[in-house]
């Protein structure tokens, strides 16, 4: 399954601040900040299709809060959010991803995924069995607590293939996101102050 939490923004007034929960998904106004409203979403989401069995919760950068990632992990599911580096100093010794980098600067590849230990493992760059550096001090494995930063630790890993093989089902529901706002006009819509929208 996969859970996009969008608004749908009616072209309200600033000063209206309503949140109407409808089913599985809520309205909102446009001054709402999306990371805010990621969390009743999800909680109405199990509340009112307690059948549904979330697997994955893909989402932009502005989802990237510590409270979501929390969230969704206590509904036993993977977190596949778009990091946003908020003005973060770099990690020392890890590419773009948060992967580990040799000493000729080349980055680990992500193997797996252990529950058990809640860590994910990374193995030597291919580079390294040609490498001048590779001495025998070379750390062959690298095992990283999801724990220990889970928005930059996410499961599949960032930056390998299976991420970005369900990334793309993100990218192909924003599509259809785009064609409902074009097909029911939504960009158009207004809400009147004098109207009563509570």
């Amino acid at each position: 399954m996969k859970v996009v939490s969008k608004k749908f923004v009616l072209g309200a007034p600033t000063q209206l601040n309503y949140t109407a929960l409808l089913g599985s998904f809520l309205l909102s106004s446009g001054s709402i900040n999306d990371g805010k409203m990621a969390i009743p979403l999800l909680k109405a989401l199990a509340e009112h299709h307690p059948e549904l069995e979330v697997k994955q919760v893909l989402a932009d950068a502005g989802y990237d809060l510590a409270p979501i990632y929390k969230q969704i992990e206590g509904m036993e599911a993977q977190a596949l959010i778009d990091y946003n580096r908020r003005n973060e100093s770099p990690v020392e010794c890890t590419d773009k991803y948060f992967r580990p980098l040799c000493k000729e600067g080349n980055s680990y590849r992500y193997d797996s995924f252990n529950a058990k230990s809640n860590t994910l493992k990374y193995t030597q760059p291919k580079e390294c069995a040609n490498c001048p550096f590779n001495d025998g001090t070379c750390q062959k494995v690298f095992k990283i607590k999801r724990d220990s930063d889970p928005r930059k630790y996410t499961v599949p890993a960032r930056g390998s293939d299976r991420y970005y093989a369900l990334y793309k089902k993100r990218t192909a529901v924003e599509r259809v996101n785009a064609y409902l706002k074009e097909y029911f006009q939504t960009e158009k819509c207004e809400a009147s102050r004098h109207e009563g929208t509570s």
